[in-house]
Order: C-alpha cells, then sequence, then structure tokens
C-alpha cells in the first residue's frame, strides 16, 4: 500500500494535465445558462488608430475599416470572449475592475454556457485569423489571447481558479484537503483505481468521481452565486475538485 503523503500528492497531480480539448471538461459538467451580448451605450470605447472611428473595448477589427486595432492588456478573460462588458477601474487603481464586472455575470462568471462560449471564441478567432490579416504578427498575438481564455473558462476548474484570483483567492498547485474525512475519501477511492484491473471497474470508478465532479460544480456555483460571493466556500470546493478531477484523469489514462 502506498503512503498516504504520496497517494494525495499522485491525485492531485493530474489535473495539472489537460485534456486535448477544453470544451470537453466544460460541455460535461458546466450547467447550463444563456450569456447575454453585449456592446451597448455603456461600453467603454476607443478610437480606432486607421479610421478614426469609436469602437468597442476589447473589439478588434475595427468594425468601420476591419483594421486590427490592439486589445488593451489587463482585460478579464470573460470581455476577451465579449460574454461581458469592461469595467473601468477607479482612478489610482486597477484599469479595469474585474471584481465589478463579473457581478454583472451569474454566479459572478462561473455559470456559463459551454456552447454559447465556444461559439464565441469560434467567432473571434475567425476574425482575428492572421490568414486575414496577411499573417499579421498582432493577429497571431491576439488570437492566442483569445484562445488562452478560452482554455481557462471552458473549464470548470480553471475558471473557479481563475474567478477566486480576481478576489484575491490564490489555489496553490499542492494545496491541500483540510477536512480529515473528505482526506481519507479521496485516498482510499485512489487505493481503489490504483488496484482495479479490469475495465468495467474502472468504469465504475469513473461514474462514482463524474456524481462528485457534478455536485461540487453544483455547490462552487451556488458559493459565487452569493453576493458578495463566498470565495472562501468556493475556494475549499475548487481544492476539492482539483483531487476529483485528477482521479478522473487518472482513471481515464487507465483505461
Amino acid at each position: 500500500m502506498l503512503r498516504p503523503a504520496l497517494l494525495l500528492r499522485r491525485a492531485a497531480a493530474p489535473a495539472a494535465t489537460r485534456v486535448a480539448a477544453p470544451l470537453a471538461p466544460a460541455a460535461r459538467y458546466t450547467p447550463a445558462r444563456s450569456v447575454r451580448s453585449v456592446s451597448s451605450s455603456t461600453t467603454p470605447k476607443r478610437a480606432c488608430p486607421a479610421c478614426g472611428a469609436a469602437i468597442p473595448i476589447p473589439a478588434s477589427p475595427c468594425p468601420s475599416c476591419a483594421a486590427l486595432v490592439a486589445i488593451p492588456q489587463g482585460l478579464s478573460l470573460h470581455s476577451l470572449l465579449d460574454v461581458s462588458e469592461p469595467v473601468p477601474g477607479q482612478p489610482g487603481a486597477e484599469a479595469w475592475d474585474i471584481p465589478a464586472e463579473l457581478a454583472t455575470l451569474p454566479a459572478h462568471g462561473y455559470d456559463l454556457h459551454a456552447r454559447d462560449l465556444r461559439n464565441r471564441m469560434l467567432k473571434r478567432q475567425a476574425a482575428l485569423h492572421p490568414d486575414r490579416h496577411n499573417g499579421a504578427d498582432l493577429a497571431a498575438t491576439l488570437s492566442a489571447r483569445v484562445n488562452k481564455a478560452y482554455e481557462t473558462l471552458a473549464d470548470p476548474l480553471r475558471r473557479s481558479e481563475y474567478i477566486l484570483k480576481q478576489y484575491g483567492k490564490d489555489v496553490k498547485e499542492q494545496e491541500g484537503v483540510q477536512d480529515h474525512d473528505l482526506l481519507m475519501e479521496i485516498l482510499e477511492a485512489r487505493e481503489t483505481l490504483e488496484e482495479a484491473s479490469d475495465a468495467e471497474e474502472i468504469e465504475e470508478i469513473r461514474d462514482e468521481n463524474h456524481a462528485k465532479v457534478v455536485a461540487l460544480v453544483k455547490r462552487i456555483t451556488a458559493a459565487f452565486s452569493q453576493d458578495p460571493p463566498d470565495v472562501d466556500e468556493a475556494k475549499a470546493l475548487t481544492v476539492e475538485l482539483k483531487y476529483w478531477i485528477g482521479l478522473e484523469n487518472a482513471a481515464r489514462e487507465k483505461l
């Protein structure tokens, strides 16, 4: 039998390894929620350097002349995918008030619709594709930012970690579970998986694990739905989610 400390590290480690298609976890675990369209009279704007037209942040290319426009740094991942409108920060503070922006979204930006998010990403990527802009370096840079935003928000674990960070709550890579009974449950589940010898048994473990992940995502959604969001509860649940997703990744690799 492996030592408990070693088992716990191995249970958590796979969570850092993402599946190739980032939409898969979100499509499986994220509750459906329609995301509103953005761009209104209150949307922050700046002048297009090519034609001078007032264009919303973070639009690019310019809707009037199709010229590529740099997107300001520090914007939320949600606004990069046109899920929400950027909120300017107060004088002397950060340029963008991301917590205030997240407060306009369901569950402070955690409750997203997977298909809607993917469609928004594809629309932005189509507009920014380097082939449409003669291979411009700026197009490649902006496309990479959109892709990174999507990969983060499409994954229920990474999405929670990102939102928590906006509220000053970092989830450290090796952060442990504080509940002793839960810790023992995780260790026992990992050991059971280590000892499983056939596909049927591994699938049964995956089904049980999937139910835990679904329940945790719902609880994280509820924590972020509080006003203000219960970030301490969300963080504790996110740490737990990290271990169960790690177990799921390990089971997938064993099949």
